[in-house]
């Protein structure tokens, strides 16, 4: 039993210790949180104090800002903060009501004792003047004018808000309203000014009732000189009608006439009209089989030609010309059919099957067709070069016809080495969008060997370069197309008009004048071959005066 109890002495203590303990840690974490929640209440009465503080800091800051301005000698942005923080019913409107009420009880007892004293000095003044609007407005009109305009140089509205703050301020005004004295020598002047005028009055309306008696004589003589007059007005109307209806009736007859005659002349203009389109047609046919004729005494003698295809390669291929023929990396070369020189120009001439803007149809059109294009990639040794076959932009090579062989024949105008000398003129849409690749086009033809010696640009409507004797050929692009009824037509004339001239400057200059693609297709210059004609006028809107602006080119090299 003994040992009982003395087992139980431990737990017992261990159990009031738990208890203790708690109480303890209970009482040390609610002193804990009383203390924090008496922190956190004194941090929001400090900051909400702080808070009125700062408010009361831009209050007197704004109000400062008000008298700055009405005194006139506002800082920085005092002007700038007022106007943008003014608003109807608030401080500053207040503020300034405040102010312009004190001025104006301050202004009126000044202004009765100014007055009060200087009384006898007005009465004195006063005393040879009898008209009781003129003493009005010595003694009152001008000094009340003077008053309002000093008192309401910055006011409240309607609204309750402070009107926009003035460019002068009080001082400003007080040091105007220190010349009151020259203002009463001035209203004195104006004053005898006004009697004199008074006086001169008086003289005029005299002479007026003298000149009544003779107006009432006239105007008594008026209502017969009136019957008079509105009966030689009838007659003259008769007789205007009856000149009028003879007129009109001949009028008739001679604008039927002219009807007849516009109508006959419209004819003739639609036939003519036709007739010159034809005429077009025909010139373009006509110029079309001489740049043919042309062309075929052009091939008869090759550079070169394809020895084969280099093997794994993707159109690769070698040709037999090399450093000694000055060929060099960027040289294009036109490629024929081996048989090209027995076969003839004809045998290459092909109908493609092309849109017609004009006529809104389909149509053959008869074109020259090389084999294709090639481009020099690298110089191998003296008779020795690899080219790159170009793909016609249009898509328009045929595998079996167009397929480039071993055999197959080289042709170009640029010849040992170059340079071929030329001249540029027209507009120069070598991809058919819509755009002049003049500039480009430079790059790429000094690229292949030929210098461009001039051009002539369609914005500054003049030659770039020089003309020499070793321009040799001038190279015609696109002319802008002409239609009835285009808001453009005059000054597409006048651009037309200029480049024809260009063109006859360089063939008077020895050089012969080229169709674009004639000269394209002998050099191997891969370009889309039916470039619309709407496409032609968009790339020439930027040439056109009031239009658009033109490019800005670098001139070629000399």
């Amino acid at each position: 039993m003994a040992k009982s109890k003395e087992t139980n002495v431990p737990l017992i203590s261990a159990l009031v210790f738990f208890v203790l303990t708690t109480i303890a840690f209970g009482v040390m974490w609610y002193l804990s949180f009383s203390e924090m929640e008496t922190h956190v209440n004194a941090k929001k009465t400090a900051e909400k104090d702080l808070a009125g503080v700062r408010s009361s800091k831009d209050e007197a800051e704004r109000l400062a800002r008000v008298y700055r301005i009405y005194l006139g000698i506002a800082k920085d942005d005092d002007v700038t903060v007022i106007e943008s923080e003014s608003k109807a019913g608030d401080k500053i409107a207040s503020e300034l009501k405040q102010i312009n009420d004190a001025m104006a009880a301050k202004m009126v007892t000044s202004v009765d004792k100014e007055q009060k004293e200087s009384k006898d000095f007005v009465e004195k003044r006063l005393a040879t003047m009898n008209d009781a609007a003129l003493r009005e407005y010595v003694t009152g009109q001008k000094l009340n004018e003077s008053i309002a305009k000093f008192l309401t140089f910055w006011q409240v509205d309607n609204s309750g808000k402070a009107n926009k703050p003035p460019s002068t301020g009080l001082l400003d005004q007080i040091a105007g309203f220190k010349n009151r004295g020259e203002a009463y020598s001035a209203a004195e002047k104006e004053r005898d000014s006004l009697r004199a005028q008074i006086t001169l009055l008086a003289a005029e309306i005299k002479a007026y009732k003298a000149l009544e008696g003779q107006f009432k004589t006239e105007i008594d003589q008026m209502p017969a000189k009136i019957a008079d007059q509105s009966k030689q007005a009838k007659e003259a109307a008769e007789k205007a009608k009856t000149d009028y209806e003879t007129a009109s009736k001949a009028a008739s007859a001679s604008n039927s006439d002219l009807t007849n005659k516009l109508a006959a002349a419209e004819r003739e203009l639609t036939l003519n009209k036709k007739k010159i389109e034809s005429d077009n047609d025909e010139i373009k046919r006509l110029n079309a089989s001489a740049a043919r004729k042309e062309n075929e005494q052009s091939y008869d003698e090759p550079l070169g030609k394809i020895v084969r295809k280099v093997p794994n390669s993707e159109n690769v291929f070698e040709a037999n010309v090399g450093s000694s023929s000055g060929v060099r990396v960027g040289f294009r070369f036109q490629v024929l059919p081996y048989d090209f020189p027995e076969k003839g120009y004809k045998s290459r001439v092909l109908n493609f099957r092309e849109y017609n803007e004009k006529e809104r149809k389909f149509e053959n059109v008869p074109r020259f067709k090389p084999k294709g294009a090639v481009e020099v990639i690298e110089v191998v040794n003296e008779r020795l070069s690899r080219v790159r076959y170009e793909p016609d932009p249009d898509g328009k090579d045929d595998p079996i016809r167009d397929g480039i062989i071993g055999g197959d024949l080289l042709y170009s105008d640029v010849k040992n080495g170059g340079p071929l000398h030329v001249a540029l003129v027209g507009i120069f849409d070598v991809n058919g969008d819509g755009k002049d690749d003049i500039s480009s086009l430079i790059r790429d033809l000094t690229q292949m060997g030929i210098s461009v010696d001039a051009y002539f640009d369609l914005q500054k409507r003049a030659w770039v370069g020089q003309l020499t004797e070793r321009t040799r050929t001038v190279v015609v692009g696109y002319f802008p197309q002409n239609a009835i009824g285009d808001a453009n037509r005059d000054d597409k004339t006048k651009l037309i008009g200029l480049m024809t001239k260009a063109v006859g400057d360089a063939q008077q200059k020895g050089a012969k004048s080229v169709d674009l693609a004639d000269f394209f297709t002998r050099n191997g210059y891969r370009y889309r071959l039916n470039v619309s004609e709407s496409k032609i006028n968009q790339a020439a809107i930027p040439y056109l005066s009031g239009v658009g602006t033109g490019m800005e080119l670098t001139p070629p090299a000399p």
